[in-house]
């Protein structure tokens, strides 16, 4: 049958030039007769399905599970059936070089046959439709990994479409759930455009890498489904927006296997699972931090949902964590400084790595401080980073590219240009207590788990005062947080012993450093030895001539050595 469709191909170019319907139909015919051919050879393999659909989506049954999927090899058929179409189609392209079906199914099948440089080769010669082409390109360069590249391409892409079809590209509303859905999809195509700037601003895995490859991500898959638009897929199924919506959602499969064929059953028809690239991650933001970034907390970044609407796997992240992190903010005259203090040390996934550790401050999807640098994660690591004071959303992002793992914190950050005091900042205390912020940095805790055993130390500053000192009293309190009714019952009977608490009061004259005549710096050493293990709310309140008291809490546990 390929030899007949080649031999096909051939005859039109022989007789004075390629018959475009004859040549464009014979490449058709190669495209299912290979998806049969795929079909009727997958390898045989239990999909994982337990029965229940976790989310059904017009035909299909979609459901992930969590774990890692490795492909089975290929069977040798599928590769050379695979070979001989791509070759049908290379002939096809050299008769019909402007043809945006034959391009795209080129483009697909070398990247699936692992040949991204002929594919590459394929999108840069490109004479389709002028968008076409530069999706084709997008598309290439999002699966290598030149996700900078990619934003550009489908940018491109995008400015030369017409005006419906670029309507319907940029359209979220399968990605979207909830109340966020339901605002969006009553607004028209123009009217949306600021929602969808700032929730892939908020999706994106990675504020400090170049390219928002989320973003790209979702552009590639519809590049992808409008190859796949109209012919028989790898399931066996004719291409309908149920495939579409799938694609869209959860991305492509990597590879297919087809479930053991049960003898007794009376369908003779196969069931193909596809195999989507995994572990796969939910970066999209809940509505709170899409309406209130500068309020948001990491838990409204859930990585793992039970039921997620949508799902991408990174291909430089085998694993993407939750990180721990304190912390501080300082005011300054001009900025504000935020201090980043993280601990992967213990973590036996990371521990010892040689990563990129970054710190990124954005106030939108435009504007962004990003410091960074090369760590080894065999000892707690500090970053800091100076932006103008105002409210912000922090990121802290650690990759270890050898071992593609990854771990992250995003929160909001309010940097106030009018606080007259700075958070507490956790300090080791030592042999003597720093009284200025840049010793004081290199001390700081990475968490807020605390040992008993040892000293803490808090650090704060105070801004505003008179150049020469101004009487300040201070107040600190370490409270017990928690304890529910069971544990008042057995301290009600004697079985426990009650919660102790730490109260300390003083006043001093506190007078601004040299460095900085409107920063006056201060330390406290805490001994909570006495202190049962549990959590516990440190609250210190600053109060300075004519001013309000001013209250800095910062939550801790203490925990055994």
């Amino acid at each position: 049958m390929i030899l007949f469709l080649l031999q096909l191909v051939a005859v039109g170019w022989q007789s004075g030039g390629p018959d475009s319907l004859a040549v464009l139909k014979a490449a058709r015919r190669a495209q299912e007769l290979f998806e049969f051919t795929r079909g009727a050879n997958l390898p045989e393999r239990r999909g994982g399905w337990n029965g229940v659909c976790e989310e059904p989506i017009g035909r299909m049954c979609y459901w992930y599970d969590g774990s890692v999927d490795t492909a089975p090899p290929e069977p040798q058929r599928i590769r050379h059936a695979r070979a001989r179409l791509i070759g049908t189609l290379d002939s096809a392209g050299a008769a019909l070089p402007g043809d945006d079906w034959i391009a795209g199914q080129r483009v697909r099948y070398l990247l699936e046959d692992s040949q991204p440089q002929g594919a590459t080769l394929v999108a840069e010669q490109c004479r389709a439709t002028r968008w076409w082409c530069e999706a084709l390109r997008g598309l290439v360069q999002h699966v290598t990994g030149d996700f900078a590249g990619a934003d550009s391409s489908f940018t491109a892409a995008l400015r030369v479409m017409p005006e419906g079809e670029r309507c319907r590209w940029t359209n979220i509303s399968s990605l979207l759930e909830g109340d966020l859905a339901g605002r969006y999809r009553r607004w028209d195509c123009a009217a949306r455009a600021a929602f969808e700037q700032r929730w892939w601003w908020l999706t994106q895995p990675l504020w400090s890498r170049p390219g928002n490859d989320r973003r790209t991500e979702h552009f590639a898959r519809l590049t992808m489904a409008r190859i796949e638009e109209g012919r028989r897929t790898a399931f066996g199924l004719y291409w309908a927006d149920d495939l579409r919506d799938v694609m869209l959602r959860y991305g492509w499969p990597t590879f297919w296997t087809r479930e053991p064929q049960d003898y007794l059953a009376v369908s003779a028809e196969p069931k193909i699972t596809g195999h989507d690239p995994s572990p796969a991650f939910h970066f999209a933001p809940r509505a709170h931090a899409f309406d209130h970034p500068e309020g948001a907390t990491p838990e409204d970044w859930t990585l793992d949902p039970p039921r997620a609407r949508e799902r991408y796997a990174p291909a430089y992240a085998a694993s993407v964590h939750a990180l721990e992190d304190q912390v501080s903010i300082f005011r300054r005259r001009d900025s504000c400084i935020v201090v980043a203090a993280y601990d992967l040390s213990a973590d036996t996934a990371m521990a010892g790595q040689s990563v990129r550790a970054a710190l990124v401050l954005a106030s939108d999807e435009h504007d962004r401080v990003v410091t960074e640098h090369q760590t080894r994660l065999d000892r707690p690591d500090v970053l800091v980073a100076a932006a103008p004071c105002g409210p912000r959303v922090l990121s802290l992002e650690v990759i270890a590219p050898t071992s593609r793992r990854v771990a992250r914190t995003r929160h909001s950050a309010a940097l106030d240009e009018h606080a007259l005091v700075s958070d507490l900042l956790l300090v080791d205390a030592g042999d003597s207590l720093p009284t200025a912020l840049a010793p004081a940095i290199p001390t700081a805790h990475a968490s807020k788990r605390v040992r008993v055993d040892r000293p803490l130390g808090l650090y704060w500053e105070v801004y505003g005062l008179r150049p020469d000192g101004e009487e300040v009293k201070t107040s600190a309190t370490v409270t017990r947080q928690g304890g529910g009714f069971l544990r008042r019952a057995v301290e009600a009977v004697g079985l426990a012993g009650h919660h102790r608490n730490v109260s300390l009061e003083w006043a001093e004259v506190l007078v601004p450093g040299a460095a900085d005549p409107h920063v006056a710096g201060r330390a406290l050493a805490l001994d909570l030895s006495s202190l049962s293990l549990g959590r516990y709310r440190i609250e210190v309140t600053v109060t300075a001539h004519e001013r309000a008291p001013v209250t800095l809490r910062r939550d801790i546990e203490l925990v055994r050595p």
